[in-house]
């Protein structure tokens, strides 16, 4: 945790890949990962979050579907883009004006996030446009000139990232298809 408050970058293994994450709170750490990965801040992040309550003070009230995804499918490898409230950066939704979030049932960000009990960016540990490591060795090789804090631990072996659903009140909308599988979701898709 120092070295998320000190606003270091960390390496994070989740369920599916292993991520960068930062405190979204912290000043300059957001322009450090951007850079990092060259990144464009209008791609938006996703937040990995401890719980719904601490999700709940940056998203509108969340729809009866985008509940029962929650209920069904948290902590796991679905991320949900939610309807945000107005004053999250734009850096975190893209502009978009929703902001994407999940929580982690990877043992070692659970007890992160036990810890932290805020939410975390979370992206892929990669350079944008190339592929994301899945061993811990890899994301050392490939920022071998950070001093990353790397937090292993299992991943999927099939490499896939999070499910990402956008749900605006009942309508849902794939924006990329990963680990849990289209027809597992039993809710209509847009």
């Amino acid at each position: 945790m120092d070295a998320l408050c000190r606003g270091e970058v960390i390496a994070l293994a989740t369920e599916t890949l292993f991520g960068l994450s930062i405190d979204p709170d912290h000043p300059g750490a957001m322009a450090r990962l951007l850079a990092m990965k060259g990144r464009p801040p209008a791609k938006g992040l996703i937040l990995l979050v401890p719980d719904l309550e601490r999700l709940e003070p940056l998203i509108l009230p969340p729809s009866p579907v985008a509940r029962d995804l929650m209920e069904r499918f948290w902590p796991g490898p679905l991320t949900l883009a939610l309807p945000a409230r107005s004053h999250l950066a734009a850096c975190l939704t893209g502009g978009t004006g929703f902001i994407a979030a999940r929580v982690s049932s990877a043992p070692q960000v659970m007890a992160l996030m036990a810890l932290w009990q805020r939410p975390l960016v979370s992206t892929s540990a990669n350079r944008s446009g190339q592929p994301t490591p899945t061993r811990a060795e890899d994301v050392r090789a490939l920022w071998p000139e950070e001093e990353l804090l790397v937090i292993d631990g299992p991943i999927r072996p099939d490499g896939l990232p999070s499910t990402l659903l956008r749900v605006e009140g009942e309508r849902v909308t794939l924006l990329r298809a990963g680990a849990i599988p289209t027809e597992a979701l039993r809710v209509p898709l847009a």
